[in-house]
This record gives C-alpha cells, sequence and structure tokens, in this order.
C-alpha cells in the first residue's frame, strides 16, 4: 500500500498514478471525507492524473531521443549520426549510357549536344525523363562522321536555386527547397554581387579533409535537416571562406525518382540532339539504366552510423569494405569481402570484392571502374590490390511430393498447390539470394508442411545448378564451378551445345570423376554414348572431384548453346539429398523463377479410412 502521507512517483501509467493522488489526498485532514469517485473532485484528479502522464510519456520519449540506438525521429537518428562524421546518403538517380551517331548536312567543324538534352524512356507503363548534365563537343573525324560513345544521362530534373547574400541576418539559411535530391549532383558557385559578374565555384567540403581547410578556401558544407531536405553552409573564415554581404549563391541539382528510374534500356530524345532532328542522327543504348536508389532510411542509418565511425574512412579490414560500400553506393543490395588467402589460388596482397547491385546479377566493367576509382581508391590501403567481382550463382531446382489429406484440406488441390509454391518462394526470397546465406533443407520442408493443416508430409529432393557463359563462342575456354557438396557420382548433365563437329553433345561425367561430352538427340543422350574427340584424341573435358564438388572443365569449344541462351547450365545432383549448402566466397544461393523446372510440386491424395 503507498503511504498516504507522501505521492508514489514510480509508477507513471494513468491508473497509477490517480491511486497514488487519490490515496495522497485522502490522508490529508482537509480532504478526508471527501467522496473521490463521485464528486466533482474527480475531474480534477483526472486532470491532474493525465496532466502527470502526458508529461511523463513525453519525457521517455525526449530521453529515447538523446541515444541514436533508440531515437525513432529522422532528425534525431541524423543529429546522432553527424556527431559521428557519418552523414545519410541521399537519393541516387539511375544512369544511363547512349552511343549516338549524326548524319548533319554539310560537314561542320562538331557538333554540340547540349547539357540538359533530354530523352525519355518507359518503364513498367511510367515515363521518366533523363538528361545530359554536361555539354558534349562531338569534333567531324577522319572519315567525316560524327559520333559519340557512352553518352552519360541522369534520370530526374535539373533544377536551380539561387540567394542573395544579407550579412546583417544572422538567421538566414540556404535549404534546398526539395528532398528528393541527388546530392552527388550539386554544384554551388557564388558570385561577388548583383553588379559584378566574377563567379567562383565552390568544392564539397565533406569530401575533404577538415583539417586541410584553410580559411581562404571556397568550400560549402552540405547536411540534411528538417523534413530531409538540405541546407548549404558555408565557411567562418577559419574553416573554408565566409561569404560577404552581397554575394549571390547559385545552386544546381537534379532532383530524383531514385530506383525508379532503374532498368530503362530504350531511350527517345525530347525535340532535338545537337541542333539536330531524329532523321538525322541514330540512337542506340550502351548501358541501360542502373544505379539509382532511394535515400538511406533510419534502421540503415542507425546501423551502418557506428561501423563507418569505426573504419575512420579507411578500409583495414572486410567490414570496413563492406560498411563503406554500402554508405557510399546504396544500390548495393548484398557486398562479401573476403582476402586473397581464402582465394583459390591463393593470391596474397589482394583482397576481393562482390558486389549484387539490386535487380542486377552482373556488373558491367564501367560499373567496377567506378566503384574502384571513385570510392575504393581513396579509402584502400596502399599495399592491398582491391578486385571486384561478380556473384556466381549456385540455382536450387526443388522437386517436392506432398502427401496430403483431402478430406480436412479446406481448399480444392490447385490452390493447395498454389499456397505451397508460395511458401516454397517465400523461404527461398527470404532467407536465400543475398551473399552469406546458407540454405537449410530441414527449414524448406517445415515450411512446406505448415502450408496447410492437409499437409501429412512432404519428400523434398534438390538438384543444383551453375551456368557458365561463354564470352566468345567458338573459342577453347577454361571453367571451375564449386559445388560446395558431395556429388553423386553420375548425375551431371548439362544443356545441349553444338560441338567443334557440328553435332550437338550435353556434358556429364563417367562416374570415375572425368567429364565428358556426350552426343545428344532432342536434348536427350543416345544409347550407347557417343563422346566428342578433342584434337589430342582425348574424350576428357575436364575433372570432377566427387568429394568436394569441385568441377574444373579444361578447354571447352561450343560452336552455339542449343536453346538459344547465352549460357550452359550444369544439373547436379548431390551425395546427400536432405544436406545443406554453404556458400562459398562470391556465391549466391538462389532459384530462377523465370523457369519452369525450378520448382515441381507433385500432388498426392492420401486418404486415411
Amino acid at each position: 500500500m503507498p503511504s498516504s502521507d507522501k505521492l508514489q512517483i514510480t509508477d507513471l501509467e494513468f491508473d497509477g498514478i490517480k491511486s497514488n493522488l487519490v490515496t495522497f489526498l485522502k490522508g490529508q485532514t482537509k480532504f478526508q471525507d471527501y467522496d473521490f469517485e463521485g464528486s466533482g473532485m474527480a475531474v480534477l484528479v483526472d486532470l491532474l492524473a493525465y496532466n502527470s502522464h502526458y508529461m511523463a510519456y513525453y519525457a521517455n520519449m525526449l530521453g529515447n531521443e538523446m541515444f541514436l540506438d533508440s531515437s525513432s525521429l529522422r532528425e534525431s537518428v541524423v543529429s546522432h549520426a553527424k556527431h559521428l562524421n557519418v552523414h545519410p546518403t541521399s537519393r541516387k538517380a539511375s544512369r544511363a549510357k547512349l552511343n549516338i551517331t549524326f548524319t548533319p548536312t554539310g560537314s561542320p567543324v562538331s557538333l554540340t549536344i547540349a547539357k540538359n538534352t533530354k530523352f525519355t524512356s518507359s518503364i513498367d507503363g511510367v515515363a521518366y525523363t533523363y538528361a545530359t548534365n554536361k555539354t558534349t563537343t562531338i569534333p567531324r573525324s577522319s572519315t567525316g562522321t560524327y559520333s559519340v560513345t557512352g553518352l552519360e544521362i541522369i534520370e530526374g530534373r535539373i533544377l536551380n536555386k539561387a540567394y542573395s547574400v544579407v550579412g546583417a541576418d544572422d538567421t538566414q539559411r540556404f535549404v534546398l527547397p526539395n528532398p528528393s535530391i541527388d546530392i552527388s549532383t550539386i554544384t554551388v558557385n557564388v558570385q561577388k554581387s548583383s553588379t559584378d559578374s566574377e563567379v567562383f565555384t565552390f568544392a564539397d567540403g565533406n569530401a575533404i579533409d577538415v583539417t586541410t581547410i584553410k580559411g581562404t578556401d571556397r568550400v560549402y558544407f552540405l547536411q540534411e535537416v528538417e523534413g530531409g531536405k538540405y541546407e548549404i553552409t558555408f565557411g567562418d573564415g577559419a574553416v573554408g571562406r565566409q561569404l560577404s554581404d552581397g554575394n549571390v549563391v547559385f545552386i544546381e541539382y537534379i532532383v530524383t525518382n531514385g530506383t525508379g528510374g532503374n532498368f530503362a534500356s530504350t531511350f527517345t530524345a525530347v525535340g532535338s540532339v545537337a541542333q539536330l532532328s531524329s532523321s538525322q542522327y541514330t540512337l542506340t543504348t550502351n548501358e541501360s539504366a542502373t544505379g539509382g536508389a532511394d535515400a538511406q532510411g533510419i534502421e540503415s542509418l542507425k546501423f551502418q552510423a557506428p561501423k563507418l565511425y569505426q573504419t575512420q574512412n579507411r578500409a583495414t579490414t572486410k567490414y570496413d569494405y563492406k560498411a563503406i560500400l554500402l554508405q557510399e553506393r546504396p544500390d548495393i543490395e548484398s557486398v562479401t569481402v573476403y582476402g586473397g588467402e581464402d582465394a583459390d589460388p591463393v593470391q596474397y596482397g589482394r583482397v576481393f570484392i562482390a558486389v549484387k547491385l539490386t535487380g542486377n546479377n552482373v556488373l558491367s566493367e564501367t560499373t567496377k571502374s567506378s566503384i574502384k576509382n571513385s570510392i575504393l581508391k581513396r579509402v584502400n590501403v596502399v599495399t592491398v590490390e582491391p578486385i571486384i567481382v561478380n556473384p556466381v550463382f549456385i540455382y536450387l531446382i526443388i522437386d517436392s511430393t506432398i502427401n496430403y489429406d483431402p478430406i480436412t484440406n479446406l481448399t480444392d488441390e490447385d490452390t493447395l498447390k498454389i499456397n505451397i509454391n508460395s511458401s516454397i518462394e517465400n523461404y527461398l526470397q527470404t532467407n536465400l539470394e543475398k551473399f552469406d546465406q546458407k540454405f537449410r533443407h530441414s527449414q524448406l520442408v517445415q515450411d512446406i508442411d505448415n502450408t496447410n493443416n492437409s499437409i501429412r508430409n512432404n519428400k523434398t529432393l534438390i538438384k543444383y545448378q551453375q551456368r557458365i557463359a561463354p564470352e566468345t563462342l567458338n573459342v577453347p575456354q577454361t571453367y571451375t564451378l564449386y559445388f560446395t557438396n558431395a556429388i553423386e557420382k553420375g548425375s551431371i548433365t548439362s544443356t545441349s551445345f553444338t560441338g567443334t563437329d557440328g553435332n550437338t553433345y550435353s556434358l556429364v561425367d563417367d562416374s570415375l570423376g572425368n567429364i565428358k561430352a556426350a552426343k545428344t538427340t532432342n536434348g536427350v543422350v543416345d544409347t550407347p554414348k557417343e563422346y566428342l574427340i578433342q584434337s589430342d584424341g582425348s574424350t576428357n573435358q575436364g575433372t570432377i572431384d566427387y568429394t568436394t564438388g569441385k568441377i574444373q572443365l579444361g578447354s571447352l569449344r561450343p560452336l552455339a548453346i542449343t536453346d538459344g541462351s547465352s549460357s550452359i547450365r550444369f544439373n547436379v545432383t548431390p551425395e546427400l539429398n536432405n544436406s545443406d549448402i554453404t556458400p562459398l566466397r562470391e556465391q549466391i544461393i538462389t532459384y530462377d523463377a523465370n523457369e519452369a523446372s525450378s520448382i515441381t510440386i507433385n500432388m498426392v491424395a492420401e486418404t486415411i479410412i
């Protein structure tokens, strides 16, 4: 029982506060005969209790916002991260590259593609606008042609904002009115005055070591403020040049749709290009639009800020590489890093970085070069060479036989089958498709059983698939595949390809550790088997280690791939079909949603009388 001569302050719930107030008042001589439930005094007690509860809740919320881990307001999280010298990433505009060949009238010395030349593309029925962000001059070639390769266009609109500096106004701020800005596109120029046209370009001070910035350096500083908007600030004369009264600040930036602009592959100019109509040029896509990303969320910022602070803007451990890359490239869906000592073969002095961009399985050489030169070069240890590699995918092929009770099943068999397929896809999409995520057979089987109470059991068999994509057909190449599990002897098969003799073949193993190319008819291996003979008289195309699942192909030379795709698919059966799969280094375990054979479900109605 609470004491009647003092208030209890440990209970902050409304009912507890009210009870404590009533107990305290009843302990006073003036109020000991009051009926606190049936009189007007009850209203006053309720009012006091509500006020105390509000203040307690406010104090609790205020306390939460004081710490990075518990804060929930974006402004609070951004402020705490700023103390760690970490700034949230803005939206990123997707970028594409075009090839254009012009056929102008006459023979001008050069053509000029103006800055902000617009192009459009449609993605899922939604139109997006792209624009050049610089002027490009195209000289006439020695053969009299005019062409540009890899012209970069950026998704979004180029906007401008101007401010006149009022020296007497200590409250003046330079806040950009739109939160959907790609801050990497911001340029800041300062004109001396409205009557003096001399203009100076200011550099991004956040990208410079602050200890090296002098009081005369022309730099600006960018920070996110309320409402997700961005504020430009300038130096104070000690760190960075201070603005003067009458200066005119010009700020240019691109407002973008972020991830919405990704994957555009067909572009059409809006109006003329280099003052020429569409009949006077040919436009093709060099690289589809990629790199678009949304602004960093608060949970991501809370997770990454301490790790980025730990890196101190240098990469010395694999965790440093991960934190820096995820901060600099928010379009990265997954990344893994391993040292050269863990590579096969061992390559000391190197660090390997495997990157998977959102929606993209393979990085272009341009993207690799951009990551290496614009990010890693400034944070990497000089004595270590970073190597960016593409992810290697292990595709699961799932064949599940479902025994179910049709009486208990409250839906029809087709609906149950659809629900089971959804359970399988949900498991794969939730637990796999990123680096360092392990496939667990028992968990998949359990998820299938839990789909519906009518399911008695399931027998789910797994095959693994890897793909090799010859860079150039009819050129001998070597390949190494790692399945990271023991492989059943004689289980290897591949899709068909045309051999050097013009016949169709499929790769198989002879159960003795050798890979051979067996002749096929309509995709089926002929009986008896007839093998492709190599130039040295051998029929061996490579070897397999059944224990480790490592396949080495010596000099595979397909003239064509029979199904018209860009890759030859290898299917293998694990020695133990209920085994888990642990991905190795840059491997990602996934499935092909576009391939019907990826998930096969066989329904067996089982009635027990």
